[in-house]
């Protein structure tokens, strides 16, 4: 069968429009604009620290007493700590599961609802958050099995306070062997967001029963939806160049704009739009069975110009006849 990657982002451009556009409402963008920045809650947040902790013990870069290291005292705030940050990252992806329904609800249905989306896809939210929750957990399991027998060696290279060239191989092959993991999972992560949560939608599934249905038609079509990895990963592209060109035309405003939680949100809503409909636009093509989103609703014609009813012309009082 005959697969296509542009139509499907014509028409999902074309919902964006009919949505956002015919009419503009400014309630409408910052209705949907929550809806998105729920379901992206976990999708833009980059994280990283620096490398100078690395290069000596922390106690010795700071200042510190070196017993203070490791004491009881700084291995409970440690502990505080990361059983913080974990409970936010699960709180917040229970809220992105439900939040991914609410947004697609709203883009198949052009409107603009939190509140009873919220309460109807509870039962799917929660099944996505359980399957997500669990394969980050395999995820990170999967990367450590890796790293671990680099642990040694990536270790060697700054010991002493010198980096050591020697070692640089083990570098080097943990990242070769990282590479092909992480694009598979990022397949994964890809697949489950613009498929499998589209057939739990259209079919009130459960995050594996879905996963199932959407296996079927992978093993049948497997160079189709690779492809769309890289043509998804193209058009990312192209919208994070248009982002920085934004951004420094605007001398580093538009960077501030959207880098506010929400706000950016709000500011690249028909991005957003057109690619929670570009999935399941893609995934129609291969029947009806995988349709999730109806039809856009072409715009009503205008209505005729009425024309002001013509007076009709007055006409002269009758004469009377002439006299015999």
């Amino acid at each position: 069968m005959n697969v296509s990657y542009t139509a499907p982002l014509r028409r999902a451009w074309e919902r964006a429009r009919a949505l956002l556009l015919r009419p503009f409402r400014l309630a409408t963008w910052m209705t949907l604009g929550f809806a998105a920045f729920l379901s992206e809650l976990l999708s833009s947040h980059q994280g990283g620290f620096g490398w100078r902790g690395l290069r000596r013990p922390l106690g010795h870069e700071y200042g510190w007493p070196h017993e203070w290291s490791f004491s009881p005292l700084v291995l409970g705030i440690a502990a505080i700590v990361v059983t913080c940050v974990i409970g936010v990252f699960v709180a917040l992806l229970w809220v992105s599961s439900r939040g991914k329904f609410i947004f697609l609800d709203d883009v198949a249905h052009a409107r603009a609802e939190i509140v009873a989306p919220w309460k109807r896809f509870a039962r799917l939210g929660n099944s996505l958050f359980a399957w997500a929750l669990v394969f980050g957990l395999a995820c990170l399991a999967i990367l450590a099995l890796l790293a671990l027998p680099f642990v040694a060696a990536i270790a060697a290279l700054f010991q002493g306070g010198e980096f050591r060239w020697a070692g640089l191989g083990a570098l080097l092959g943990f990242f070769l062997m990282a590479v092909p993991v992480g694009i598979a999972l990022a397949y994964a992560g890809l697949f489950l967001s613009d498929f499998v949560v589209p057939i739990m939608y259209r079919d009130d599934l459960g995050a594996s029963a879905a996963w199932r249905k959407f296996l079927v038609l992978l093993r049948a079509h497997p160079g189709s939806f690779l492809m769309y990895g890289l043509w998804v990963f193209a058009l990312w592209t192209v919208t994070l160049s248009a982002c920085l060109a934004v951004g420094f035309v605007t001398c580093c405003v538009g960077f501030v704009v959207l880098g506010l939680p929400y706000i950016g949100t709000v500011a690249l809503l028909p991005v957003y739009v057109t690619a929670r409909g570009l999935g399941p636009e893609f995934l129609a093509q291969f029947g009806a069975d995988y349709a999730t989103l109806p039809a856009v609703q072409a715009p009503p014609p205008p209505a005729p110009a009425t024309q002001a009813p013509v007076a009709p012309a007055p006409q002269a009082p009758p004469q009377p006849a002439p006299a015999p």
